[in-house]
């Protein structure tokens, strides 16, 4: 008898969810639950305007979408590209803030969070797909790639190329040159200095990466990017990035900044 009780209270409750246009499937997984506490500090730790004084509205925007799409979280990014829609970020700059991430934290994390994008943009009423960004194609896009991180990295990036042996030859330049540098580098869209930006977003969000992430904090202060501009990004991003992974960066850019002096 106890068991038939509750078996229609279940029933009843599914269907009262679907007047809703919600599944019980979805209200027993704890998507209904509100918790009042964590979402006001979160939303205080997300008002941009009070945090990362020296970045642009669209730059605060670009480490966290960085930051949440290495973690793979669609509802972070559905929701942050809510916002930065309605801080008048262009949508063409949002995926490219997302794409840039995938040769740092793998194309599987970006579709991860495009699913959250992509909702968001449709529910804005904006056309998908966007116009395409990409600008080389299989004959170019090693050269213009290996110009591009040449132009950020110096002539030691020849030199890593001369060295390459066989067995490396094919990932560490058609790879890192054509694919990382070719493929996404030389997109319109977002400047380098702003693409820089988000890879030391996205390296920071990683964690353990301290030589790759060291590198383009170099390549960012190549590109104009300050001192204090990366440290703001960590204020931006350290809702979703945390403190240990935080004070790691924080270290690295002090480092970096003193070496050179």
């Amino acid at each position: 008898m106890e068991s038939s009780a509750f078996n229609r209270r279940a029933i009843l409750a599914g269907a009262s969810l679907a007047l809703f246009g919600v599944s019980a499937t979805k209200a027993q997984s704890g998507e209904l639950m509100t918790d009042p506490d964590i979402l006001n500090i979160k939303n205080r730790l997300l008002t941009l305007d009070l945090r990362g004084k020296t970045l642009t509205t669209e730059q605060k925007y670009f480490v966290l979408l960085a930051c949440v799409t290495t973690q793979a979280l669609p509802e972070a990014a559905h929701e942050i590209t809510l916002k930065a829609l309605h801080a008048a970020v262009k949508p063409v700059l949002i995926k490219e803030a997302v794409y840039q991430c995938a040769p740092y934290v793998g194309i599987g994390r970006v579709e991860q969070a495009l699913i959250g994008v992509n909702k968001a943009m449709g529910e804005s009423g904006i056309k998908m797909p966007l116009p395409s960004q990409a600008t080389v194609s299989d004959a170019d896009r090693l050269e213009k790639g290996m110009a591009v991180q040449i132009g950020i990295f110096g002539d030691r990036i020849r030199k890593m190329h001369e060295t390459a042996t066989p067995e490396t030859y094919n990932l560490i330049v058609k790879d890192l040159s054509g694919y990382c540098f070719g493929d996404f580098y030389t997109r319109t869209g977002l400047s380098l200095k702003d693409r820089e930006l988000v890879v030391f977003a996205a390296i920071s969000t990683l964690g353990g990466c301290e030589g790759q992430l060291r590198g383009h904090i170099n390549g960012n202060l190549h590109e104009g990017n300050t001192k204090q501009n990366l440290i703001d990004a960590l204020q931006v991003m350290v809702p979703y990035l945390g403190f240990p992974r935080t004070l790691n960066a924080l270290a690295q850019i002090q480092e970096v900044c003193k070496s050179a002096k």
